[in-house]
């Protein structure tokens, strides 16, 4: 037996299955750092057009965006990528098909040495055959499952279809949405069914002048209006318009 015994059927099932079991982890990974980013960005939408969160905390909400997507994506797959390692992945496939009893690792490590103290040139050459005879049926596909991308999947694919559904309803209050999040610190506000317009913008008016104000209204006209008017600090009135 030489140093190296060629195992040509264990060593491209080996690593066919470590390349699937790898894809398997990545596209975990970006499942769920997709999932978790668009239900994060939809929240902190929602927050900032309620309240008009300042650039600052929009900084701040975008770090806690990515890096909640970063978590979640290296817990469900990233975490479990790993560089390649013929024994364990013979070992992967051992525990999928049963029966084995390590024959596959055994012969993977009989490669890799030179002879074992205590263990015959001809028992290591037995082995070996028998690891190229019983791996020669075993199918990488069956050893490393992708149907646990289902679920995640159909959630992306759901989350993709309400984004869509919702812009071409509302495409400007996306766009903007996404301008504010991506980047923080642009100032563009959210667009709104009805645009007022007041002209001029600024009035200088002396003390006990009467004053006009003219304001054209866009868009959405609403049946009855609130004009709020206050001087200096005092409280504001309320009028009620038709």
């Amino acid at each position: 037996m030489t140093d190296h015994q060629p195992l040509g059927n264990l060593d491209s099932r080996v690593k066919a299955v470590w390349r699937r079991s790898q894809r398997l982890h990545v596209n975990a990974g970006i499942l769920a750092f997709f999932r978790w980013g668009v239900l994060l960005f939809a929240g902190g939408v929602l927050i900032d057009w309620l309240i008009d969160l300042p650039s600052p905390v929009r900084m701040a909400l975008l770090g806690v965006i990515v890096a909640v997507s970063l978590y979640h994506a290296w817990r469900s797959g990233w975490r479990k990528v790993r560089r390649f390692d013929a024994a364990r992945a013979a070992m992967q496939m051992e525990d999928q098909h049963g029966g084995m009893e390590s024959l596959l690792v055994t012969a993977i490590q009989f490669r890799e040495s030179k002879t074992a103290p205590g263990t015959s040139q001809a028992l290591q050459e037995v082995t070996c055959r028998r690891a190229e005879e019983a791996v020669a049926s075993v199918q990488p596909e069956k050893v490393v499952h992708y149907q646990g991308l289902r679920r995640p999947l159909v959630i992306a694919g759901a989350l993709v279809l309400l984004i869509a559904v919702f812009g071409v309803f509302n495409g400007p209050f996306l766009a903007t949405g996404i301008a504010r999040i991506f980047p923080p610190w642009l100032a563009i506000a959210y667009p709104t069914r009805t645009q007022l317009e007041v002209a001029p913008d600024k009035i200088i008016v002396k003390e006990g002048n009467p004053a006009v104000i003219a304001a054209s209204v866009k868009g959405v006209i609403p049946r009855k209006a609130k004009l709020a008017l206050r001087t200096g600090k005092g409280d504001p009135r309320i009028h009620k318009l038709e």
